[in-house]
Order: C-alpha cells, then sequence, then structure tokens
C-alpha cells in the first residue's frame, strides 16, 4: 500500500468491522499535493490489491479521525480539521451523504477523536476536539449535535488529544490532554469534568509532555467474565514514554515503559491476546510489548524504511497490525510468528 499516496501523510486507520480484508486509511493533503485535490481523503484498500485503493472517499476538509460503523457496516464516519463532521456510505458515492453544520454548539477546531457507543439499536457518535468541546451525534439529525458542552477541570478547560472508552460503556471514558494529564469524563456530566463529588478519578498526573494516545483493555467475548481487564489503560505521549495504568486503585502508573526512541505516537491493546500491545514512534520504530514477558524490552523492535509512525490498527482476530505514517505508506505485519 505504498507510493499510492506518496504526496500524503497517513492521519488515521481502522479496520473495517464486519470486512476483515478492508482497511480504511485517512490522509492530510502535504504540500507536494496536486493543485485540485481536494483536502480530505479516505481510501478503502483491500489486502489482497495493495496496488490501488478499493475506493476513494473525499471531502472539503482534511479527515483527521475516522470509525467505520459498527452498526451500519458500509457506513464511514470522519471528523475534520476544520471541525465538522462527515458521513460517506461506500455503496453510493464517494462524496459525504451526511455532513454535519458549523454551529456555535458544535466544534470549531479539529476533531481528533471519535467513538460510536451503545447498542444497535440505540447508538451515539461521540467526538472531541482539541478547543475541550465534546458533542453528541444522532444520525437522524446530523446536522448539529445532540449534546455539546466543554470539557473542564476545575474550571480550567481541557485541550483534549485523544479518548477512549471502555467495551461496552457508553457514559465513563478518559480524556488525555495537551497538558500531560488524563482525566476521567462522563458523556452524561455537563457541567464539570470528573467533579469530586461524584467519587471518581480526576486527573491522572504523570506524562512530561502531550498525551497522544490511550488503549483501555479489551474484553473478547470468549473470555470468562471474571478476566474484565477493561479498566487497565495504556497511554503513550511526546515525552517518549508508555505509562500503564490501573485506576480502580491509584492515580500512579503501574509502570513506565522507556524504549522509545522519540515521540510516542500511538499505543494500541490487542484485541485477542491479553499481555501484548504495540506501540509506533517518530524515529519510525513499530515495537510489539508482552508484559508477561518483560516490561524493560519489547518482544519485537521493527523500524520502517519510510520514517514517522503515526498510527496503528489491529486487525479484529488479532493477527496483523496496521501502521502508517510519513508518505502515505501502510504496512502490515503479520503478527502470528511474533507471539507464542
Amino acid at each position: 500500500m505504498d507510493n499510492f499516496n506518496k504526496t500524503r501523510i497517513v492521519t488515521d486507520i481502522e479496520w473495517m468491522s464486519r470486512h476483515p480484508d478492508l482497511l480504511l486509511v485517512s490522509y492530510n493533503k502535504g504540500e507536494e499535493a496536486n493543485i485540485g485535490e481536494q483536502d480530505g481523503l479516505v481510501n478503502v484498500w483491500a489486502t489482497t490489491l495493495p496496488t490501488r485503493p478499493e475506493y476513494s472517499l473525499y471531502c472539503q476538509s482534511e479527515v483527521t479521525k475516522i470509525i467505520n460503523n459498527p452498526f451500519r457496516p458500509n457506513e464511514v464516519i470522519g471528523g475534520t480539521y476544520a471541525g465538522y463532521m462527515v458521513v460517506w456510505d461506500i455503496r453510493a458515492k464517494s462524496t459525504p451523504v451526511l455532513k454535519s453544520f458549523l454551529t456555535s454548539d458544535s466544534h470549531s477546531y479539529p476533531i481528533y477523536s471519535l467513538e460510536v457507543v451503545g447498542t444497535e439499536n440505540a447508538n451515539t457518535i461521540v467526538s472531541i476536539s482539541n478547543d475541550g468541546r465534546l458533542c453528541t451525534w444522532h444520525m437522524e439529525m446530523f446536522t448539529s449535535p445532540q449534546k455539546s458542552f466543554e470539557l473542564k477541570y476545575h474550571g480550567k478547560e481541557v485541550c483534549a488529544t485523544c479518548m477512549a472508552f471502555a467495551q461496552d460503556e457508553s457514559n465513563d471514558f478518559y480524556v488525555g490532554a495537551e497538558d500531560n494529564s488524563l482525566y476521567f469524563a462522563q458523556v452524561h456530566n455537563t457541567v464539570e469534568i470528573a467533579k469530586d463529588s461524584t467519587g471518581t478519578i480526576n486527573s491522572l498526573p504523570g506524562h512530561c509532555a502531550p498525551v497522544t494516545s490511550l488503549s483501555l483493555h479489551p474484553t473478547p467475548v470468549t473470555w470468562n467474565k471474571a478476566r474484565d481487564y477493561s479498566h487497565i489503560m495504556l497511554s503513550c505521549s511526546m515525552d517518549w514514554s508508555i505509562k500503564l495504568w490501573n485506576p480502580k486503585v491509584g492515580t500512579l502508573p503501574l509502570t513506565t515503559f522507556e524504549s522509545g526512541q522519540d515521540y510516542v505516537f500511538d499505543v494500541k491493546w490487542s484485541p485477542v491476546h491479553p499481555s501484548l500491545f504495540a506501540s509506533c514512534d517518530a524515529e519510525g520504530f513499530v515495537d510489539l510489548w508482552d508484559i508477561n514477558k518483560d516490561l524493560e524490552n519489547p518482544i519485537a523492535h521493527h523500524r520502517r524504511d519510510n520514517g514517522i509512525v503515526h498510527k496503528l490498527a489491529w486487525s479484529y482476530d488479532g493477527k496483523r497490525l496496521a501502521a502508517g505514517g510519513a508518505n502515505g505508506v501502510v504496512n502490515i505485519y503479520s503478527i502470528e510468528d511474533k507471539v507464542s
């Protein structure tokens, strides 16, 4: 999947939920893009045909975040640099079928995180932007948010960079911020983020630079319910580190992984292996960690030839890892031979 978008940089990656060989990749325009190209581009790639995309989706603003709607598998939801939301239907056309308006209660800064929460019959899109605003959206009323409020901690605006919900959770979530901290928040708390009176953890200080990604541990349906690790969280930062947290037992990290060679841009738990996670950094390294084997060093340490790695995405079966970044390149790694 290289060379086709060499004038663009990957901004996000996601596997399509019901099509295991299809991969969504969003890009910014890049300094060397051709005049007349639309700023926003999402390509749908088939892993069996890496020379050209299956579909290309466009919009007027650069796409900063993409998700495949888990309840409507043909829909791709995007957040943009301009602050509006778009929805594509890959069965329909290459331009959005839905688009939000820029209103006083919607986002005015880039949208860096999106989640679809709830059930098939009652679900909501949650978006968060760098101006500290959280919005919830319903597909039947997509022009403006259902709900909109500013994330604040003790009266101070939280400039969010990333967000993570636990599996099957639709209210409680965590936010990573530019002020180096992690925050516990609630979608239905519209007054103050993580008030003391709720008895929940307010803030998790631990990093020395902006937080770039969060990952809450998945709990596959095949696991015994007694093995619920959904409260175990990973965070990474521009301070070159990854931290492991259990917010249920305290506000300090359980351990810190410091093998990063530069800014650590993304971290993701394996969807099937309980002790395995992946990370990537600005030096182009993609690392695999197994916390049951070694807390000091990754079990695999691979450097891409094509520079910075911004984003990672595990396939749903945990057997492949996609990594994308500079030069529009996406590499797909087979994980089976790395894990015993």
